[in-house]
């Protein structure tokens, strides 16, 4: 027996028994779902591309601080 099993199913059939529970008895909530997660999906995004740019700032400085020095 798995050691995180319950009922005799393994964490892969619980998660598909949840999507198919989904599917067939909550159609209207799906594009509500599918809508938060595209905007969760950019919002971090967002912010991935907002610390890049933090971070090339931040290289810059120094290098901007020696020219005119």
């Amino acid at each position: 027996m798995q050691p995180y099993a319950i009922f005799g199913l393994g964490p892969l059939e619980i998660v598909i028994i949840v999507a198919i529970v989904i599917v067939l008895f909550l159609p209207a909530l799906l594009p509500k779902i599918a809508k938060r997660m595209g905007e969760t999906f950019v919002t971090l995004k967002d912010m991935a591309n907002k610390g890049i740019d933090a971070e090339e700032e931040a290289e810059e400085k120094p290098k901007e601080k020696k020219k005119k020095e």
